[in-house]
């Protein structure tokens, strides 16, 4: 996916909220919002995609404020969070494909997209959301292919979700590698919260994409290891945005289930052109790439 016009406003907007997290001289702020404006206007006139496009710019943030880990604190509470919500809403969860919806619902803790708010009381919110499914659901085409899977992680919080899925899947017979980030990037999952939180008691492996901190799946940045396991898979599946806006550049020749929360229009443009089926912000998807 390249970049839409409204990226702009959504990236320097984040830039200034995470730059004002840790700097208070305000002509600091403003230097660097217009430095990223700059690096904005320079991806559009080179066609970057869009993952690409903001990885540099929220790189080029980290390093002004000189910080590796802008979301560290927060990434450790959201996992707690998640893992108390889920706690408390596993009743709830009695086939697979519940344990998707919550996977696909687990991605609204999101921090990265400028306007989406992550609800104060994620139980509620996921009980009531939950009862409405999905606005987009091709589980039943993508499911009887999970038989060896490469799962590419997205957000922290929402990785506790994720974790019930890629149990059922496995007890399905699924083989799972997850993929994580390389180096910090938002409130993505590193290596370093995967062993946190148990991930690799739950997947068969787990890697890390490579390329340091990178927004969304590289393939060019893959370790032999993650390459092979993508060779090897009969279902690549994507969380999030990032993830979507990246792989969506590529060609994988594997079928690829991309499980999010439409967050932005851009993103539901992009989808419903590209899958013939109407989505809007704020829609749960579970949608197969032809």
């Amino acid at each position: 996916m390249k970049l839409a016009p409204e990226c702009r406003d959504c990236l320097l907007t984040k830039v200034r909220t995470q730059a004002e997290s840790v700097v208070s001289d305000t002509e600091q702020i403003d230097l660097l919002v217009s430095r990223c404006a700059e690096i904005f206007d320079a991806g559009v006139r080179e066609n970057l995609g869009a993952a690409v496009a903001a990885g540099e710019i929220h790189r080029f943030c980290y390093a002004q404020v000189n910080s590796q880990d802008l979301y560290a604190d927060l990434k450790v509470r959201d996992n707690l969070r998640a893992q108390e919500v889920c706690r408390e809403v596993k009743p709830l969860l009695q086939s697979l494909h519940d344990t998707l919806i919550a996977s696909v619902l687990g991605n609204a803790m999101d921090y990265g997209v400028t306007g989406h708010d992550v609800a104060e009381d994620f139980t509620s919110y996921f009980r009531e959301v939950f009862t409405q499914g999905l606005a987009l659901d091709d589980s039943e085409k993508f499911l009887p292919l999970a038989k060896r899977v490469v799962f590419f992680t997205d957000n922290c919080g929402e990785v506790i979700f994720d974790m019930l899925f890629i149990e059922e899947l496995k007890k399905s017979g699924a083989h799972v590698t997850v993929v994580v980030k390389d180096g910090p990037m938002l409130n993505d999952v590193t290596m370093r919260e995967a062993k946190m939180i148990g991930l690799d008691a739950v997947a068969d492996a787990v890697y890390t994409g490579g390329g340091g901190a990178l927004l969304g799946t590289h393939p060019s940045a893959f370790s032999p290891e993650v390459a092979a396991a993508v060779d090897d898979a009969t279902l690549l599946i994507a969380k999030g945005l990032a993830n979507y806006e990246s792989m969506t550049e590529y060609v994988f020749n594997k079928p690829i289930a991309y499980l999010m929360m439409i967050k932005c229009d851009a993103v539901g443009r992009d989808v419903s052109q590209v899958s013939g089926r109407q989505v809007k912000k704020g829609d749960l998807i579970a949608y197969l790439s032809p």
